[in-house]
């Protein structure tokens, strides 16, 4: 009996994702990571839950249990999304009387309610309040449970949001226990929009009757320089149909079938920002020719950087680097992840700013690169390009680190012109793990035994500031050679001067 409940909350579920949902979540599939906590629910009952935070009775992470789920939703409205869920965690049940099961075993939990958003899916972030029912099942112990809650909703590009949720899991049996539930999930659109590679505009057409389809191209451009916009998320919607949406291609165009004649309203949003609108009535069908165009206009006062990662060795595009791009003027930070494929990565710039912008992907050291929007003009350049170099550190392999310098005939760093040093603190930081032997390199001027001490002495030099970064010292050796490597003529002063230099290998 309970399980016909539980299904028929779901087919209810089901039946409401059949109303109309134009200005609504499309169908989307998530994973999520929870903690369940048995703990602290008991200890908000025997005083409450002032008294639990103000003591510092609430549980600790290593009081709880780690588990995994999965999600499904669907929006019924702008602001009401449904949700079903299927949670899996190993536990050792405690009951409601306070004792332990005695044995780890598997509990489930399949459970089905409503998200009541806030705001719709396009606001960056947007709270929501989550009543759910329930049905849990421990080895003999099961029974229903309400889900009360609340989250908040981060969108991502129109592409995936993330959710994170506090949840009060209601026993509604005796034999089941109150837990506090605390998650952190992803979902993504089930089938995302096709992107049109080229819709060219026939200008010579054939006529056509009103009973005939005809296609709909949608040109979008940048307000401020009248430049064709890529990526931008443009969507056709009618009465009745079910929303049409893709992105535009390189050249800012998108094409769109629209059958029959009817009332059509075209939309498009980049960068969290709306364009212009357009229109169509049945009427504009009566033309002779095959094809409407529409023109929407798009006003972002930013820059666009368009960058690219690179291999420092051989030149070849790195994906999956995530980026990051502070921006030092305003002190905030964005990040962004490049293309698998052709490295590609795309964010946005504030005008009249300084950035830094760097890459982090395992056992790769990025370049930092300085680029400034300040005494750009808006109306004349929208996009700023960007080659980010990053180099792959292999152990046992040396990379020279050209842009480290000391002082002139001293082991003293000048740290203002050392840029490598920030590089080789930031791969550090991103790669805790690694260890790297820093190796110093003389050339042949002078005798070999205070050449060897020099080249040491500027090795431990660079090691003692790398401690004083954070860098763990026990990661770091520091070692000499002297003139013995040398990786150009000595017999030349452009020879001599690539000698002294500074080395790292990763062991």
């Amino acid at each position: 009996m309970r399980i016909i409940v539980l299904l028929a909350i779901l087919l209810s579920g089901i039946r409401l994702m059949a109303q109309d949902t134009s200005a609504s979540k499309p169908l989307s599939l998530g994973l999520h990571f929870f903690y369940n906590d048995f703990v602290t629910p008991p200890r908000i009952q025997n005083s409450d839950v002032f008294d639990v935070i103000g003591s510092g009775n609430w549980a600790k992470v290593s009081e709880m249990q780690t588990g995994f789920g999965l999600d499904v939703f669907k929006g019924l409205r702008s602001h009401l999304d449904f949700v079903g869920s299927v949670n899996a965690v190993w536990v050792d049940y405690l009951k409601p009387s306070g004792a332990s099961y005695g044995n780890v075993n598997l509990m489930l939990d399949l459970n089905s309610g409503f998200h009541w958003k806030a705001l719709n899916d396009k606001h960056a972030l947007n709270p929501f309040l989550i009543t759910k029912l329930g049905y849990a099942f421990y080895k003999d112990l099961s029974g229903f449970m309400a889900y009360p809650g609340l989250g908040i909703q981060g969108n991502f590009f129109d592409q995936f949001f993330i959710n994170a949720a506090l949840e009060y899991k209601l026993a509604l049996s005796s034999s089941l226990s109150n837990q506090l539930y605390y998650s952190l999930g992803v979902a993504t659109n089930i089938r995302p929009p096709k992107v049109l590679k080229r819709s060219p505009i026939i200008e010579d057409a054939k006529p056509v009757s009103n009973a005939v389809k005809k296609d709909i191209v949608v040109i979008v451009t940048d307000e401020a320089t009248g430049q064709l916009l890529p990526y931008v998320k443009v969507t056709l919607e009618s009465e009745g149909l079910e929303p049409q949406t893709q992105y535009s291609s390189d050249d800012g165009r998108v094409l769109f079938v629209a059958n029959p004649p009817r009332d059509y309203f075209i939309t498009g949003r980049l960068n969290n920002i709306d364009a212009t609108t357009a229109k169509f009535a049945p009427n504009d069908f009566a033309n002779e020719q095959s094809q409407l165009v529409a023109r929407l206009t798009h006003n972002d006062p930013r820059f666009t950087l368009i960058g690219n990662t690179n291999n420092l060795r051989t030149g070849m595009p790195v994906g999956n680097t995530k980026v990051t791009i502070q921006n030092t003027t305003q002190a905030s930070v964005a990040f962004c992840t490049s293309a698998e494929g052709n490295g590609q990565f795309r964010t946005q710039l504030e005008a009249a700013s300084d950035f830094v912008i760097f890459g982090k992907k395992e056992n790769y050291m990025s370049n930092i690169e300085r680029i400034s929007t300040k005494g750009l003009n808006r109306s004349t350049t929208l996009f700023v390009k960007l080659q980010l170099g990053v180099e792959e550190v292999v152990p046992g392999k040396n990379i020279v680190l050209n842009k480290i310098y000391f002082e002139t005939g001293k082991v003293n760093l000048d740290t203002k012109a050392s840029a490598d040093l920030e590089r080789l603190v930031q791969f550090l930081k991103d790669n805790p793990t690694m260890r790297l032997e820093i190796q110093g390199h003389t050339d042949n001027i002078g005798s070999a035994k205070l050449n060897r001490k020099i080249s040491l002495q500027r090795a431990v030099s660079v090691v003692n500031y790398l401690a004083k970064q954070g860098i763990p010292k026990e990661h770091l050796v520091a070692k000499g050679f002297g003139a013995d490597s040398p990786i150009a003529d000595n017999a030349t002063l452009e020879g001599r001067t690539q000698n002294r230099r500074v080395e790292m290998r990763a062991l």
